[in-house]
């Protein structure tokens, strides 16, 4: 195992542990706010493809967002907007990527199709803190309605719009 994959290893051990230590502080890495490429992926005039999303509630304040596979390390997995982490796209949208929402106990999960403008989300419980948390999503600005989590497991929608709104609400 060279160096990489042992610092991944332990890194995911860490977050791990610091899921299941409900009295340990949750500490995370920070991610830097890159508006103009935010503005060049998710802009109405924008060429680009890259689903957007927006946290009408909620934000990216305590979630660790990785890639969805072990054997793939990814150095830059999103791109947030702004200081507020409510506004992100994901930097590579061939990837799959996974973000753990760790205090809700609840996980969202892109997963790239290879038809059309269309992409996978899914959405699942992490741990028992799932049933004090409600996550939501629909199509931006009063769009369909894509799905609502429920501390009893998870499911996968088929998403094809660019734009997404996002609810992580306390129930």
């Amino acid at each position: 195992m060279n160096s990489l994959g042992l610092i991944l290893l332990l890194s995911t051990l860490s977050a791990l542990s610091a899921a299941f230590a409900p009295d340990c502080p949750l500490e995370f890495s920070p991610v830097l706010p890159r508006n103009s490429d935010f503005k060049k992926a998710c802009s109405a005039d924008s060429a680009s493809k890259s689903p957007c999303f927006h946290h009408v509630s909620g934000s990216l304040r305590s979630a660790n967002v990785s890639s969805n596979s072990l054997m793939e390390v990814i150095r830059e997995t999103i791109i947030v907007k702004d200081g507020f982490l409510t506004d992100f796209t994901f930097s590579d949208i061939t990837k799959g990527y996974y973000v753990n929402y760790t205090e809700a106990g609840v996980g969202l999960q892109y997963l790239p199709v290879n038809s059309g403008n269309c992409f996978g989300l899914s959405w699942n419980v992490v741990s028992e803190r799932a049933g004090d948390y409600k996550l939501s999503g629909a199509v931006a600005n009063g769009g369909e309605k894509l799905f609502e989590s429920s501390a009893n497991g998870g499911d996968t929608v088929q998403v094809c719009d660019r734009y997404v709104d996002l609810w992580l609400e306390k129930r």
